[in-house]
């Protein structure tokens, strides 16, 4: 069983394994870096540690997406040989959930195209369906 932490882009659920999570952080303020790509939406202060902001949504949907003033961003852990820690902005924070391997079903094959690059499995909950982004995809 593994377990995934939920958040909500533009009204969808998605998730991503809890083990590449760091903090969540609400109510960031950041600033915009002139130049950067459009998915990139700023840099960071966490403690001292410099943390580049992405927007996930404008990169599965290949358009600029609203983001609010004081966002909520996830950050990821960055591994050892890194000095490097990378975020993305959620609209909101979902569960942290156990996924049984009953509740896991692949990507339809009508979806695997650009969106689906990014999308590892999809996990049947009671009421909704969230989707598991692979995050190194995603920000690699």
């Amino acid at each position: 069983m593994d377990r995934i932490l939920t958040f909500y882009l533009e009204g969808e659920l998605f998730g991503v394994d809890i083990g590449l999570v760091k903090e969540i952080n609400r109510k960031i303020n950041y600033i915009e870096v002139p130049g950067a790509p459009k998915h990139i939406v700023g840099l960071y202060n966490m403690r001292g540690q410099v943390v580049t902001i992405f927007d996930v949504a404008c990169i599965l949907h290949d358009r600029k997406s609203h983001i609010p003033e004081g966002p909520t961003c996830i950050v990821l852990k960055n591994n050892d040989s890194a000095n490097e820690y990378l975020g993305f902005v959620v609209d909101r924070p979902g569960d942290v959930l156990d996924v049984n391997d009953q509740w896991r079903q692949p990507l339809p094959e009508n979806l695997e195209n650009e969106y689906g690059q990014y999308i590892k499995e999809v996990v049947r909950l009671e009421d909704e369906l969230a989707a598991v982004l692979d995050i190194h995809r995603i920000l690699g």
